[in-house]
């Protein structure tokens, strides 16, 4: 599986039937433990199945309920991607074992934390004295320079 086949995969609208009428199925509440509980059985299954990377995906994070809708955080926008490979599996097996056809799963991306590099030597040493104050006692103890 590379990059660039995820992205040419088609969006999960495109797997998903959307001129099924879903209104005369069953809509049975359903708790977020249960819900959990039906998620980590889908990640199994897909372990079981060989879809290594996927069953990572789905382990990933559990989801929430929030509002009828099952929010899933992921922690970066490539893993956002790939779920939306399995999505429309994972909807019809949550459809089918919670017995509500009215399931709707969002995604959210954390936020990532940007990693700043270090390139001169001020730098370096301000990261090194955040780390280890007593750096800059050794410095100004013997009149060091940068």
């Amino acid at each position: 599986m590379s990059l660039k086949n995820i992205h040419s995969k088609l969006t999960d609208l495109d797997y998903v039937a959307t001129d099924e009428d879903l209104s005369d199925k069953p809509k049975t509440p359903f708790s977020e433990i249960t819900l959990v509980e039906k998620w980590a059985n889908f990640g199994n299954l897909l372990q079981v199945e060989g879809e290594l990377n996927m069953a990572s995906i789905i382990n990933a994070n559990k989801p929430m309920l929030k509002n009828n809708q099952i929010i899933f955080a992921l922690p970066n926008k490539l893993m956002e991607d790939q779920f939306g490979v399995i999505r429309p599996k994972l909807l019809n097996y949550l459809r089918e074992e919670l017995n509500n056809y009215g399931i709707v799963v969002k995604t959210e991306v954390l936020q990532e934390e940007v990693k700043k590099y270090i390139y001169t030597p001020q730098e370096k040493f301000q990261k090194l004295v955040e780390s280890n104050p007593d750096v800059m006692l050794l410095k100004t103890k013997f009149g060091l320079d940068i």
